[in-house]
């Protein structure tokens, strides 16, 4: 290398740690940081851009740790989060959502929280877990409730449109569409727009207030930059409306722009239903090369994605049994305690009788609340079967989701119990014979006895007890 390649190479080098000294050592107020933490952040997000964003954010979290600026921090773990859970890749998201959580409880910000549990449920949406998304996003509304920053304040907009969304995915559509009208009245956009349309084209069959909100879709979109979210997502349900009219030529037409918006801002849990509608649209246009085309397609993110989910679900489980065994450590700290307060706990008992005739129709009201979600509980049961006969690997987690205190006092019992033994618990209490069994998680009859022998052990159980009676009254104790 000759001498003055040398010298340009140094050059180099020292403008790019001069330009990193200056960018690193310039303090930035607050209201700087936050603005590019939630406004420009934004842009970059609703654009696709996965790495400037990431990028962006991990300089931002530098300067807010600097300046120990710890919303700051906060806020760039919270975005970094979403745009993991955007591309599907959810067991990121969890990451960057458990370093915020671990800061958020050193300040008090309802923004933040509001912001924090929001995430959570959108990623607990996405791998499936619509209980936990619900739980979450209740969380969100309480804190979204008390900003009291207008500006900030309009983060429930987006709250609202997410509980929207997992009410229309556990088939409660009037309720969906309350929410979908709250959500408008905060901040109105071409998706909740273009959601509200899908509404009444759908459950209500009204194409005048169908086509009247997708106008107001359409023309908010020219106010925004094309390559954008918004602008596939609304695309999509405009193809909807189209395809319900039968002009089938011209939605597909609005379906490939809304895939080639989608792939490029890399909405990829938006894009295998797309697919999928894009095959049936050839169906009906007699075209077997594009609905095969498509099927593969969709086919082949479909497979990828739950994947993902299933891992992240794995995620999940292992959450919960470490929580059980948290839990079970901070009983033991606390007992001490707990015989300190005995007086005080007669004392209460004792005020709580004197006003048992005041609480009878709270208790109705919860027996009441109690007898909904059995109901509810017997509805998903064929469901969850259904699971089980395919050796779904989501069997566990949603059986888990209807009969969560059968699987925690299993755990009560032996904390070390692995995924596969809770599931094969969860199949005995289901009914399933050992016959059964085998033939659906396809495993010989023989693996199927021992693997009983073994549970006997590890729960205890003597070899006169049959397994079914004993599951189904642990299930009765809970």
């Amino acid at each position: 290398m000759s001498i003055k390649r040398i010298f340009q190479f140094l050059m180099m080098v020292f403008a790019h740690l001069s330009i990193f000294t200056v960018l690193y050592s310039q303090n930035y107020t607050p209201d700087q940081i936050d603005n590019a933490l939630i406004i420009k952040s934004e842009k970059l997000r609703i654009r696709g851009e996965k790495k400037e964003l990431i990028s962006f954010n991990e300089k931002y979290i530098i300067i807010s740790q600097n300046q120990n600026y710890l919303k700051g921090e906060i806020l760039g773990y919270i975005n970094i989060a979403n745009i993991y859970a955007t591309i599907g890749d959810y067991k990121e998201s969890f990451y960057y959502l458990r370093k915020a959580e671990r800061k958020i409880k050193k300040i008090n910000d309802a923004y933040l929280s509001a912001r924090l549990y929001h995430e959570y449920g959108q990623t607990n949406y996405g791998i499936g877990l619509y209980t936990n998304a619900l739980k979450y996003n209740s969380q969100s509304i309480y804190y979204g409730k008390l900003i009291s920053n207008r500006n900030e304040r309009e983060i429930l907009s987006g709250i609202y449109a997410s509980r929207a969304d997992f009410l229309h995915d556990i088939h409660q559509p009037d309720s969906s569409l309350v929410y979908l009208h709250k959500a408008l009245n905060i901040k109105s956009t071409p998706v909740i727009n273009s959601l509200i349309a899908n509404h009444y084209m759908v459950y209500r069959e009204n194409p005048d207030s169908s086509s009247y909100y997708l106008n107001n879709a359409l023309k908010l979109l020219q106010k925004t930059d094309y390559w954008n979210v918004q602008r596939g997502q609304t695309y999509y349900f405009y193809g909807n409306f189209l395809n319900k009219k039968k002009e089938y030529e011209k939605a597909l037409m609005y379906y490939t722009k809304s895939v080639a918006i989608l792939e490029r801002t890399k909405r990829v849990y938006n894009i295998p239903l797309l697919y999928k509608t894009i095959a049936g649209t050839y169906r009906i246009l007699n075209d077997q090369k594009g609905e095969k085309e498509y099927l593969e397609k969709y086919t082949r993110i479909n497979d990828s994605l739950s994947k993902v989910c299933n891992e992240s679900i794995n995620i999940s489980i292992d959450e919960m049994i470490k929580e059980k065994e948290s839990a079970d450590i901070s009983k033991k700290n606390v007992f001490f305690v707990y015989k300190s307060v005995v007086f005080c706990l007669i004392v209460i008992l004792l005020l709580a009788f004197i006003h048992c005739q005041q609480n009878r129709d709270i208790i109705k009201q919860k027996e009441f609340e109690t007898d909904v979600l059995k109901e509810k509980l017997n509805n998903s049961y064929d469901y969850i079967i259904e699971l089980a006969k395919k050796n779904d690997p989501n069997f566990l987690n949603k059986f888990q989701e209807a009969y969560p205190d059968f699987i925690k006092n299993l755990l009560e019992i032996n904390s070390n119990l692995s995924k596969s033994d809770l599931a094969f618990c969860a199949m005995i209490w289901a009914g399933f014979t050992s016959k059964e069994i085998a033939q659906y998680t396809f495993v010989e009859h023989r693996s199927v006895q021992n693997k009983k022998h073994r549970l006997r052990k590890k729960l205890n159980i003597s070899s006169d007890v049959d397994l079914y009676f004993f599951f189904k009254n642990l299930s009765n104790d809970s």
